[in-house]
């Protein structure tokens, strides 16, 4: 009964010791933990501001190419020879343009925007209405908008790229209404009433659009659909821009000229042939109120960097720029960043060790 007490007293005295211990080490855990996520955070910061300084450098480059290919047509124009063809032979048109920066990658596509139908022709002078005629394939858009008879031109131009990229001539409508400043449904269910019954409600935008994905949304487009027409479709801040005849696809081609042989078009392109004036074009079937021009105007850098060896850090933007055709100044006008599953991001960051057998047999 005498040592009793003793015992007792170690016995508190040994939990109380385990439990200053669990403590402790808890204590010590949780800066540990702290510690590293700080580090974390801390190296996050940096890989994004080394993304981001790739991306300008990126970016500036695209800039300086645009620039130096204006003034190679500039000069041209100087010597009397054509000024004004953009085509896939020129510098900036070559594909995936590599950087190797110490410890990262750079990937730079540009794209000539005046390769997809500009969905912001349809706002101009109305969607809809206006006879049909013969624009004076100006290559250069107008900023300023254009008349009923333009809207009504570009309204036949999109419908016919629709039903055959498609075969759904009734998307054509639903987007014309998405787009279009009036409420009148050009089908059922196309206008702000088949969109507020919905789970989501949301009205039409019934202006022009910034980003193309916006008619993703529109009634009737399927996800099958819409993979189709999104690579014949962009959203250009302009309502008069055309078609660059050396760029565009052969279904981009039909549906501004129904007549032009566009299979033969492209097909003298593949053949390293690109186009400069209409004379050139007349044996093809097509003539100079058609649409398709030869200079452009806008562009998308496609952009895709990776900091360190491992792809920890990864990121894909696009970049939307414009050349200045009076003073020749080559203009960011936005961004946006992407997502990194796309395969086109994939595609730009692949192994740069590869051989250049191995691309050209993943391209064909």
């Amino acid at each position: 009964m005498n040592n009793a007490g003793p015992r007792q007293q170690r016995g508190v005295a040994l939990i109380t010791v385990l439990l200053v211990m669990v403590i402790a080490i808890a204590a010590v855990t949780h800066a540990i933990l702290r510690n590293r996520i700080a580090l974390s955070r801390t190296g996050m910061l940096l890989a994004n501001t080394q993304l981001a300084e790739f991306v300008g450098g990126a970016e500036a480059w695209a800039q300086v190419v645009l620039e130096r290919d204006w003034e190679a047509d500039k000069e041209a124009g100087s010597r009397g020879e054509n000024p004004s063809a953009d085509h896939a032979a020129e510098a900036w048109a070559q594909k995936a343009l590599e950087f190797n920066p110490d410890n990262g990658k750079i990937r730079i596509q540009i794209k000539d925007l005046h390769s997809c139908f500009n969905v912001n022709n349809l706002t101009a002078g109305g969607s809809r209405g206006g006879s049909r005629g013969g624009s004076r394939g100006d290559s250069r858009g107008d900023s300023r908008g254009g008349s009923g008879r333009q809207g009504g031109e570009q309204k036949d131009v999109f419908e016919r790229l629709v039903r055959n990229v498609s075969g759904k001539p009734e998307l054509a409508k639903a987007i014309l209404d998405w787009l279009d400043a009036d409420d009148t449904p050009q089908a059922p269910g196309t206008e702000d009433d088949g969109y507020l019954g919905l789970d989501v409600a949301h009205r039409t935008p019934d202006a022009q659009i910034t980003d193309v994905s916006e008619l993703a949304a529109v009634q009737g487009m399927e996800a099958e659909d819409w993979q189709k027409l999104l690579p014949f479709l962009c959203a250009l801040p302009e309502t008069d821009t055309k078609i660059n005849v050396n760029f565009a696809p052969v279904e981009l081609i039909e549906a501004v000229q129904p007549e032009a042989n566009s299979e033969e078009i492209v097909r003298q392109r593949e053949s390293d042939t690109f186009f400069s004036d209409y004379g050139e074009l007349a044996s093809y079937g097509v003539t100079s109120g058609s649409g398709l021009v030869f200079e452009s105007s806008y562009f998308l850098a496609r952009i895709a960097v990776q900091l360190g060896d491992g792809g920890d850090y990864r990121q894909y933007w696009e970049t939307t720029l414009k050349v200045d055709q009076g003073k020749g100044r080559a203009e960011v006008l936005h961004r946006q960043r992407r997502s990194f599953s796309t395969g086109h991001m994939q595609e730009l960051l692949q192994d740069s060790s590869e051989s250049a057998d191995d691309k050209s047999r993943k391209t064909k």
